[in-house]
């Protein structure tokens, strides 16, 4: 079988040099929602997030940087042909903003929009990752009321649009 490779460097929320149901793979990681190290590249692309993070508004900035995401997801969908395979490696965020403690489920995120655009969810993986703290709860004292399970693990979400491509063979139980 020959195969052809290209890799493009390019903003992956428009592909238009890339014809429709043509693309077989695609694997990525894209930047994570709710990790600071990647707040001025979300504020860039719109400046709503850059508002949203400004007035310590967790909830918001999170779904504004999901919506520039969710341009990428609708892209990978055009571009896959039929039993095409979408990979994407992405890790939950956890922050404080205002105070507030909490969990960002970016996993949860992108899964509901690539199902909402007509991608099957396929079994996903997810990614142990090696850490080398001694703790895995963070808090103080005795009782930690406030004390959390540290995020040592990323999700690797395969999706595939629509069905199997034309004479794959079903699968039995």
């Amino acid at each position: 079988m020959k195969t052809t490779h290209k890799i493009l460097y390019q903003d992956a929320r428009n592909m238009t040099n890339i014809d429709s149901n043509t693309v077989d793979l695609i694997v990525t990681s894209p930047p994570y929602p709710m990790i600071e190290m990647w707040d001025e590249i979300f504020s860039k692309q719109n400046p709503e997030i850059k508002e949203g993070l400004k007035k310590k508004n967790g909830e918001t900035a999170f779904e504004l940087m999901h919506k520039e995401l969710d341009k990428v997801w609708n892209e990978v969908y055009r571009i896959l042909k039929v039993g095409g395979i979408a990979c994407i490696n992405i890790g939950d965020a956890t922050r404080s903003l205002n105070g507030k403690f909490q969990i960002y489920p970016n996993h949860t995120r992108i899964m509901n929009h690539c199902l909402g655009i007509g991608f099957h969810a396929l079994p996903s993986i997810l990614w142990i990752k090696e850490t080398n703290s001694p703790n895995k709860f963070m808090g103080s004292g005795t009782l930690p009321v406030g004390a959390y399970v540290t995020l040592e693990h990323e999700h690797i979400l395969l999706l595939r649009k629509n069905d199997k491509r034309e004479g794959e063979e079903e699968e039995f139980d």
